[in-house]
C-alpha cells in the first residue's frame, strides 16, 4: 500500500497531506500566472499577472523555507476600461481573481457594467502574501517548528486541490462559502492576534450565494510553533502539538494531531484544534488502500462545547481513488456533506471528481468537475415579505464547476498549464452569476 500512497500522491494533488512542509524537499521554485475572464454576458476582462516565489533548505538539522507573493494587477473603472495597474505583494491568485475582486478592494467591471456579483465568497480563497517556517531537527524522527505556515497534516480531508497560488487549485469544496483554509491562521481572516483562532462560527443560509462547509482540524500546526515525532516502518506513526498563534494565557488553547498506519493497508488520523477551549474543532481520517485502489474518509466537528445554541457544524465525507492497472491514469471521484446543529438548516453537500490522463512524457490532461448544493433555512418558506403578500421562494442553491486544464513540461524543470475554468452559479435567492476565466501557469524548479 505504502507504494500506491505514494504514486497516487505524486498523481493526485489533493493528498497534499502527504508532503511534511509546503515543498517536499530542498529546491526553489517560481510559479507565474497571467489569466483573463468574465461574465457569460460580459466582455473579457484582463486579470495582470502574479508570481510566487519559494524556497526551501536543508542545512545540517535546520529547515529554512520561506514564498513571497506578487502581483501586477489591472483595476478597471466604471466603463469597463482598464484604469491602472497596481504592482506589489499580494494576497490575491488566480482563485481569487476568477471571482471578480482585485487587490484595492474594489469590483471589477465584471460586477459594475453588466450586473453580475462575482465577487461572493471571494473573501475566502485569499492566501498569505508570505511565509517563513524555520525547523530544527534534533534527531531522526523529530522535528521542532516555528513558522507561519508549518502545514503539519495528518488524514485526508475533501479536495482543496493545489495550493492557491498552483495550476490545480480549483473551488472550495465545489465553491462553497466557507472552508477553504489556504491560509496561516484562521479561516475566516487573513491574519489575527486575537484569542479563539478556530472558534467556527455557522455561516447561515443566505448570508453567501451558497453556504455549505467548515474548516477541517486536520491540519493542526499552521501559523503556529509545535514539536512532532515521526517514524516509518513496521508501524507508521506521528504525533504532535503546536500552540497556535493567537495563544492567549487567560484562555490558553493547543492543537494536537495524531496518525498511525499499524499495518500497510490501513492509516487511522485524529487531530483537535483549540483543545482545552470549548469551541474546539475535532477530526477523525482513515486511508484504507487496496490494490490500484485507494478509500479516503473523514468526519469533522466544529465547535464542539460551546454554549452557544445553534453554532455546531459536522461534515463527513468520502472519496475513492482508482489507478488504471500497468498506467498513470487515475480517477478520484468524491462525496462530501455537511449538517448543522440548527434544525432549521438543511443539509449542504457536494459531488465530484478528477480525471488524471497523462498522455506521454511531456502532455498530461486533468478535468476537474463538481456539483454542490447549499443549505437553506427552512424558515424561508413561511416567511412573508410585502405586506404578507408574497412568499419567499428560496433554496440553498447550487453551483457547477469544470476546469479542463493540459500541461507541458519543457523539460525537468519547467513546465507550462494551460487551464478553463467554467462556472454556474446560482444563488440562494434564483440569482443567476456564471463566469468563465482561463489562464496560463509557468512553472520553473531550481
Amino acid at each position: 500500500m505504502k507504494k500506491i500512497i505514494a504514486f497516487t500522491c505524486a498523481s493526485v494533488v489533493a493528498m497534499a497531506s502527504s508532503f511534511a512542509q509546503v515543498l517536499s524537499s530542498q529546491q526553489m521554485k517560481n510559479t507565474a500566472w497571467m489569466g483573463f475572464g468574465s461574465p457569460f454576458d460580459g466582455d473579457t476582462a484582463f486579470y495582470g499577472l502574479t508570481d510566487t516565489f519559494q524556497a526551501r533548505f536543508d542545512i545540517a538539522k535546520f529547515t529554512i523555507e520561506g514564498m513571497l507573493n506578487w502581483s501586477f494587477l489591472a483595476n478597471y473603472d466604471e466603463n469597463g476600461n482598464v484604469d491602472n495597474f497596481v504592482f506589489g505583494t499580494s494576497n490575491q491568485n488566480p482563485l481569487n481573481l476568477h471571482y471578480g475582486k482585485h487587490n484595492n478592494g474594489y469590483s471589477n467591471c465584471n460586477t459594475n457594467v453588466y450586473g453580475f456579483n462575482n465577487t461572493a465568497n471571494v473573501s475566502n480563497t485569499i492566501q498569505d502574501s508570505y511565509y517563513v517556517n524555520f525547523l530544527w531537527h534534533p534527531t531522526k524522527n523529530v522535528d521542532v517548528g516555528v513558522g507561519t505556515k508549518l502545514n503539519w497534516v495528518v488524514g485526508p480531508a475533501p479536495r482543496y486541490g493545489s495550493w492557491l497560488w498552483e495550476p490545480y487549485a480549483h473551488s472550495r469544496q465545489g465553491g462553497f462559502s466557507t472552508s477553504y483554509d489556504d491560509r496561516s491562521g484562521v479561516f475566516a481572516v487573513t491574519s489575527t492576534e486575537e484569542s479563539h483562532p478556530y472558534r467556527f462560527y455557522v455561516d447561515a443560509p443566505g448570508s453567501a450565494d451558497v453556504v455549505g462547509f467548515v474548516p477541517y482540524a486536520n491540519k493542526y500546526a499552521k501559523k503556529a510553533i509545535g514539536v512532532r515525532y515521526v517514524n516509518s516502518g513496521d508501524i507508521d506513526l506521528e504525533i504532535g502539538a503546536a500552540i497556535p498563534n493567537g495563544f492567549n494565557t487567560d484562555d490558553p488553547v493547543m492543537n494536537f494531531g495524531l496518525s498511525v498506519g499499524p499495518t500497510e493497508w490501513l492509516k487511522l488520523s485524529a487531530a483537535i484544534e483549540g483543545a482545552f477551549d470549548e469551541g474546539s474543532n475535532i477530526y477523525t481520517g482513515a486511508t484504507i488502500g487496496f490494490q490500484n485502489l485507494i478509500l479516503d474518509a473523514y468526519l469533522a466537528l466544529d465547535s464542539m462545547f460551546t454554549d452557544v445554541k445553534d453554532d455546531q457544524a459536522y461534515g463527513l465525507g468520502a472519496a475513492i481513488t482508482f489507478i488504471v492497472p500497468n498506467t498513470k491514469i487515475t480517477l478520484r471521484p468524491e462525496l462530501g456533506t455537511n449538517f448543522f446543529e440548527n434544525d432549521n438548516y438543511t443539509m449542504a453537500w457536494y459531488t465530484g471528481a478528477s480525471l488524471d490522463l497523462p498522455i506521454n512524457r511531456e502532455f498530461s490532461l486533468n478535468i476537474w468537475g463538481s456539483f454542490a448544493a447549499g443549505s437553506k433555512d427552512e424558515r424561508w418558506e413561511d416567511d412573508l415579505i410585502f405586506a404578507g403578500t408574497e412568499v419567499r421562494d428560496y433554496d440553498g442553491g447550487r453551483i457547477i464547476d469544470v476546469r479542463p486544464s493540459i500541461e507541458f513540461k519543457a523539460d525537468k524543470d519547467l513546465s507550462f498549464n494551460v487551464y478553463a475554468n467554467v462556472e454556474w452559479r446560482r444563488a440562494f435567492d434564483g440569482k443567476k452569476r456564471t463566469s468563465w476565466s482561463s489562464g496560463i501557469f509557468a512553472t520553473y524548479t531550481f
